[in-house]
Order: C-alpha cells, then structure tokens, then sequence
C-alpha cells in the first residue's frame, strides 16, 4: 500500500491551516521599527499586561503631566528563583504601545482612563518619543537623542497614519494661522526666545526649517544626511530643537521611552564612557533647557543593568531606581505571565494577524493550536513572553512539517524537547538592525 505523500510544511501551513506564514517571531526579541510586524512589537496585545499599563500611564503619563516626574523606570526582575535573565517580559513593546497611544491624542485617552476629565486633558498634551541604546550603534545619550527625533519625523505605526512630526506640524498651522515655513519657523524662533536658563546652544535653524516644511520627507532626508559623529556629539540639540518646534504648536510635555540601558550597563563599555554617559543624562535632562521643562524619561531596567550602572548612577545624583516601597511612584514592573489566559491572548493577536482571506476562523480562534495546547506550552515555558512566542513559533514550524490537522497537548510534549535553545546565551549576541547611523523607524 503506497504511503501518503507528505506535503511540505509551508505548503501545509498555508493551505490546510490557512496561515499566511508562521505567526510567531523566530526569536521573540522586539526589532523596533523593523518592517515584519511580528518582530517589531505591532502584534504585542497590550491587554496581556493590561493592569502595568494602566500603572504605566498613571506612574509615568499622570506623573510627567502633573508631578514633576523627571524619570520613571521599567523593571523586570526576573521569573522566579534561579532565573538571572531578566529580559522578554515585553518591555519594549509596552514602551511602543505607550508612545503610540499618546501620540494618537496626545494623551487624551491616557488621561480619561485614569479617571481625569477633558480639562485635564486640554491642560497639559503630552507626546511620546522611542529610543534605544545599543552595543552596535547607540552607546552614546547623545546618539540616542538623536534616533529619538527621527522616530517623530520617520515612524507610522500604519500606513497612511501621520507621524508625531505631521501631526505637530498641522497644529502648529493651526495655531499661527498660516501654512507658510517662514511664519511657522518664527513661531519656533519666538519659544527660543522666551528660554530663560541654561541651554545647549542654539537650536539648530536647518532643523527647524525641515520640520516646518510642509513636505514631511524634508526633514527626513535632512536627518539621514547628518554623519554618525555629529549625531553622537550634537544629538542633544536635534531633541532640543525638536522640543521647541513641539512647545511652538502646543505642546507642554514630552516623554520619552528610552530602551535597553543595559546596553549602556555592558560590561563591554568602558567604566569611564558609562559615567560619562550618565553623568549626561543629569546635564541635558536635568539641566538645560527646554528639556528641563518639557521632557520626562523611562528607561528600561533590570538586575544586571542595575549592578552595572547603580554607582555612576547615584554619583550622578539622578532619581533612585530601586524597587522599594518608597520609589513605587516612579517604577513599573513586569511580571511574568500568571495564567493561561494571558498566554491566550498574547498568541492569538498573532494568529488572527496571520489568518489568509477566507480563512474563517473567528478573531481569537487558537487554530491549529487547542486550548489544552496552549496550556501545556505555558506550563513547559518560563512564563515570560518571549520563550512563549519563540516556542510557538517551533511548534508551528514543527507540526506543520509533519502535516498535523493540529496542535495538541500531545504535540506540546513531542515537539518541545526538539526545539532550539532557551537563552540569549545559547543563541548569541543580538544586535539592533538599521543603518550605521542607529534604528530605521521609516519601515514601521
């Protein structure tokens, strides 16, 4: 009797269980700003940690608005005793959500949520900015200052949304009542002006000209032209210049979700560059001007980085990051996932991302995985997102190779144990992708 010819597993994947591609990124590491969704952090529920953003906006949102909160930090601890790899709970892609969902209203949503009214609201509109350090490119503040201002000028979380930049850009119109750069630069020009205190210098007028101008692509190209070693001396005046065509259209708040100071925290950078590079973080943030008006800080934090960077940190006289009952206003901290559901929610955003026109399948629908399924890859994961996603993505690649109708507990158990490694460590450095100059927020 002649076997039944086996069909290859992307074949399967598309035509018997009616999936564009794989759902699930390969690594779980969040490539913000890349162009696949499912690596980037698009497809990240916020809801699975629905109560720490909630605690995000009212710590962070509410205190830069209305407490005078200069930074706020976003810990992960770890999943349990043993566990020294405090990274994949998801704080790159909260930091994402956060930035976007701001950007929307500038803050109106944010602020309703946490119970304030319109009045509120229209008292004090806040924007968001992303940035990152990295061990490739960024291991400078002022270099990560600067990869900020192109996220406002580059980055749409969809097509045909308006970036930070556009948006700005069409209240400012609005505010001085003319379309024209000239009048729109003076605008800019007068918030300068009316700068009392300690400054960087001059804001840079080449800047102010690109994001006044009414084709957005200007003041990108502008910025793609600027060379790797001004960025990392100069970044500090794009932000402030930026910060000042910001207050010109009426803007009172910035806040800005600075990832991966760990990487700054490398015991791979010098001791003397990490100090210097904190002590900058007092000297622009703290001290100059229109940062120390405008600007509220996050940073990502963890164990390790802590260890790191705790003593340049406290000689540099900034905000204590500890998690103690004392510093809760200015700390969030993400645990891992606590249930099944939360893992539910987390795949099946991906899923329903991934289904092919015609699929029908209801949004939420698990297929090919069963809810037992699910509950077995929870209890063999570490419960962080990021080993919950990266598993996933094997067993789809897995059971699908083997032409399976679908994934069960069964196949939880076969296939896991076959899978690739479970630590950054067994996987080898990975670096943030983009130009030589930093992150390519353009392709979001």
């Amino acid at each position: 009797m002649n076997a039944v010819p086996r069909t290859a597993g992307t074949v399967w994947l598309k035509k018997t269980w009616k999936l564009a591609h794989n759902p699930f990124p390969t690594t779980g590491i969040a490539r913000l700003g890349g162009a696949d969704d499912r690596e980037n952090g698009l497809l990240y529920e916020p809801q699975v940690n629905a109560d720490k953003f909630s605690e995000a906006i009212e710590k962070y949102v509410l205190g830069a608005a209305f407490s005078g909160l200069r930074f706020g930090y976003l810990w992960s601890v770890g999943s349990g005793p043993g566990d020294a790899d405090a990274r994949g709970f998801g704080k790159s892609v909260l930091m994402q959500h956060l930035v976007s969902h701001l950007n929307q209203d500038y803050g109106r949503q944010a602020y309703l949520s946490a119970g304030l009214d319109n009045d509120d609201a229209a008292e004090a509109p806040i924007c968001g900015l992303l940035t990152s350090f990295d061990t490739a490119q960024i291991r400078s503040l002022n270099a990560a200052l600067f990869t900020a201002v192109e996220f406002a000028t580059d980055f749409r979380e969809h097509d045909g949304q308006p970036t930070l930049v556009e948006r700005l850009r069409a209240d400012l119109v609005t505010r001085t009542g003319s379309d024209e750069p000239g009048a729109l630069a003076a605008a800019v020009a007068e918030v300068n002006r009316n700068l009392r205190g300690r400054t960087l210098g001059p804001p840079n007028a080449e800047l102010i000209d690109a994001l006044c101008h009414a084709d957005p692509t200007v003041a990108i190209d502008y910025l793609d032209r600027i060379k790797p070693a001004t960025r990392t001396r100069s970044g500090g005046t794009y932000l402030a210049t930026f910060l000042l065509f910001a207050a010109a259209a009426g803007m009172k708040h910035v806040l800005l979700c600075c990832d991966q100071l760990e990487d700054l925290a490398s015991t791979t950078t010098a001791k003397a560059k990490r100090d210097l590079e904190t002590e900058r973080f007092r000297d622009v943030i703290l001290e100059t001007l229109p940062m120390a008006d405008m600007l509220s800080v996050v940073v990502t934090m963890h164990p390790r980085a802590a260890l790191t960077i705790g003593t340049a940190w406290e000689l540099a006289d900034l905000p204590t990051f500890e998690v103690t009952e004392a510093n809760k206003h200015r700390v969030v901290v993400l645990p891992p996932l606590r249930d099944v559901a939360e893992a539910t929610k987390l795949l099946t955003r991906y899923l329903d991302a991934a289904r092919k026109t015609g699929a029908d399948r209801a949004p939420g629908d698990l297929h090919p995985f069963t809810a037992e399924a699910v509950a077995a890859l929870f209890d063999r994961s570490n419960r962080k997102p990021r080993d919950i996603l990266r598993k996933a993505h094997g067993l789809v690649d897995a059971a699908a190779a083997d032409n399976a109708d679908h994934i069960d507990e069964a196949a939880v158990a076969m296939y896991l144990d076959a899978l690739g490694p479970d630590t950054e460590s067994d996987i080898g450095p990975i670096s943030a992708a983009g130009a030589s100059a930093g992150i390519d927020w353009s392709v979001g």
